[in-house]
């Protein structure tokens, strides 16, 4: 019935089907019933097939508020990295579409119950410009501390979102109570699954900040052994052990149980190339705001992740604003603001798989490893790979070339090469590709308010970071490599770092932190062969800090730390006060000059070198100089 009464205003879309310059056809929804429906969904899925049969070019929503339910949404299976793989509804499936756009004209997109509102796969020159999305029922628990018992360890918590407490536990509802459906017809004849997510992973936030609590650390919770009781609706205790309980007047968020709670980014990019997303707001999501891998050449210029004016939620998105996996050509990310999060900003990187068995003296047996890692398209023939020494992150071979590659299930996959391989590989050694890599710039954007980093940047292409503001809970950049559990690679061989406002980060407590955190995890930083990035530069920013720590730098070849501004701050108490401002450990070719430093609590600056490193030049006429009134 309801998909014969969309089918009724298919035939007038010829009417409004206009030829724009060259041919090109665009379709308005605005005479489709859109702004009437109580469930967008089966709307755009019909607009969208008749899209590709017709090959219109432009999709147009008239503005204004539309609501997408799962219950008539395509589905699709998506093994996503870094996120939960399953079978997704959607409500956009941009399956093999291409020299296409979407124009919503500044619309708001409210989705409901588990969904991923784009899915886009296989497509080319894709355009997604002026809407926001959001979600009826956040993936999130907030919850306001009204009182805490250090006596029996218990805080009591008033929670507005949806929720159940079942045996003790803790759930998050995202179910809504009515249906679109059930208003209109008298009765359920149709509704969405019932999803709950038992609470975990949980963090405290400051609602006078609208940021994680300072030193946040402190209150971590156990994810294991938390009671819960309903004192009255609304009104939650908690029991568990906490090395400090949570103060009155903050903010409980959690967001589910881990492997559990990634089910829904607002943008899934899969095998994808030439895209832009304008102006595009998420105001939430439960997992990433963009997820994009196996893409080439996106771009996302006022793409926020930012919090709905008024909405009242402390958190946007359950994990990073935006997230790029084994995506070549050239990346862009420029006047964006991230706030909020509940993960990183950016994070851009390939993946290693790991050697389980050495089939012949051509073909290995390799394996994802993180859980979150399942499924993931590692290669495909023709591809580039090199191996890399489980211990040491070395490549033990030349590059290679992918001659065959065999899924065996989601975990397991066999490749083969052009060139023996004969004693260069051991088991647990990685495979990295490296023909999927790729440049980025990212300027002009705010970070700020979100649990953890703000970039983290593992790629060996050229990478220009410049005329951001950063203010985050953890690093600002982090530049790693790890064969130990995500598994992330790609070392950086040309980054620059240049005129960043970076103020008050590092506040959470967890260390060694650093603003400017180097560390490729190495099985053993006692014993480190070799060097695993090379040419960073980092100048011209002005740093704000509470804290001691700047930057630890290790196994770089060629690093630059040079007319940097370093200001000390009261904002908070210096958590690690005796940390080294700088630390040098098994690098190359540094050069450390003509950085300020304001406000110095100590009586000079602190940067150590070991005895690994060589041709350290560092400048201590002008390098950290306090300013006074002598020298000013």
């Amino acid at each position: 019935m309801l998909l014969k009464k969309i089918r009724q205003y298919i035939p007038m879309v010829a009417l409004f089907v206009v030829a724009i310059g060259f041919g090109q056809k665009v379709l308005d929804l605005n005479d489709f019933g859109i702004k009437i429906t109580k469930d967008a969904t089966p709307i755009v899925a019909e607009a969208l097939k008749k899209v590709k049969e017709e090959g219109i070019s432009k999709l147009v929503f008239p503005k204004g508020t539309y609501h997408f339910y799962p219950t008539f949404a395509p589905e699709r299976y998506c093994e996503i990295t870094n996120n939960d793989n399953g079978l997704k509804r959607t409500s956009f499936p941009l399956i093999d579409f291409h020299n296409f756009e979407i124009d919503a004209n500044g619309s708001d997109f409210i989705f409901h119950g588990k969904m991923i509102p784009f899915i886009i796969e296989e497509s080319t020159n894709i355009k997604i410009t002026n809407l926001s999305i959001d979600w009826e029922i956040p993936f999130s628990l907030e919850g306001l501390v009204v009182a805490n018992n250090k006596k029996d360890q218990t805080f009591d918590i008033k929670v507005k979102s949806p929720y159940i407490v079942q045996f003790g536990h803790l759930y998050l509802s995202l179910e809504r109570p009515d249906s679109p459906y059930e208003r209109k017809y008298g009765k359920r004849f149709a509704t969405w699954e019932h999803y709950n997510i038992e609470v975990g992973q949980n963090i405290f936030w400051d609602p006078k900040t609208m940021a994680p609590l300072y030193n946040t650390r402190q209150y971590n919770m156990p994810e294991k052994g938390i009671y819960a009781v309903e004192l009255e609706k609304g009104l939650i205790r908690i029991s568990t052990e906490m090395k400090q309980l949570p103060p009155k007047g903050s903010v409980m968020v959690s967001k589910g149980e881990y492997l559990q709670n990634r089910t829904s980014p607002a943008f899934r990019v899969f095998k994808s190339k030439d895209l832009e997303f304008k102006n595009v707001n998420v105001h939430h999501a439960g997992a990433m705001g963009l997820i994009a891998e196996r893409s080439e050449n996106i771009t996302l210029d006022s793409f926020n992740v930012v919090l709905k004016e008024g909405s009242g939620r402390m958190v946007t998105t359950t994990a990073d604003a935006t997230h790029f996996c084994n995506v070549k050509g050239l990346v862009t990310i420029k006047n964006c603001t991230f706030e909020n999060m509940l993960d990183d900003a950016t994070n851009i990187h390939g993946t290693y798989v790991r050697v389980n068995k050495i089939i012949d003296d051509y073909t290995l047996a390799v394996e994802t490893y993180h859980p979150h890692q399942n499924g993931y398209l590692f290669g495909e023939e023709g591809d580039m790979v090199q191996v890399i020494d489980q211990e040491n992150l070395q490549s033990r071979t030349e590059p290679l070339i992918l001659k065959k590659v065999e899924r065996v299930n989601e975990k397991i996959s066999y490749i083969t090469f052009n060139e023996s391989i004969k004693n260069k590989v051991s088991t647990y050694d990685g495979v990295e590709n490296i023909s999927w890599h790729a440049s980025a710039i990212i300027e002009n954007n705010v970070v700020r308010n979100n649990r953890a980093r703000s970039f983290l940047i593992s790629t060996p292409r050229k990478v220009v970071v410049r005329n951001n503001h950063l203010s985050s809970q953890m690093a600002n950049f982090r530049l790693t490599g790890d064969l130990g559990l995500w598994n992330e690679s790609g070392p950086n061989t040309d980054l620059l770092i240049e005129n960043n406002t970076i103020e008050n980060s590092v506040y959470g407590g967890n260390g060694p932190q650093a603003i400017f955190l180097i560390d490729p995890q190495y099985a053993d930083k006692k014993d480190i062969e070799g060097v695993y990035s090379k040419n960073i530069v980092i100048r011209n920013n002005t740093i704000k800090t509470f804290d001691s720590s700047i930057m630890i730098a290790m196994s770089v070849d060629g690093l630059v730390f040079e007319n940097n501004t370093i200001i000390q701050t009261n904002t908070y108490k210096p958590i690690f006060p005796n940390e080294d401002n700088i630390q040098i450990i098994n690098c190359n070719n540094v050069t450390i000059k003509g950085n300020e430093f304001e406000g110095l609590k100590r009586k000079k600056e602190i940067i150590t070198v070991d005895d690994k490193s060589t041709n350290v030049s560092i400048s201590r006429k002008d390098d950290y100089k306090p300013k006074t009134k002598k020298n000013e």
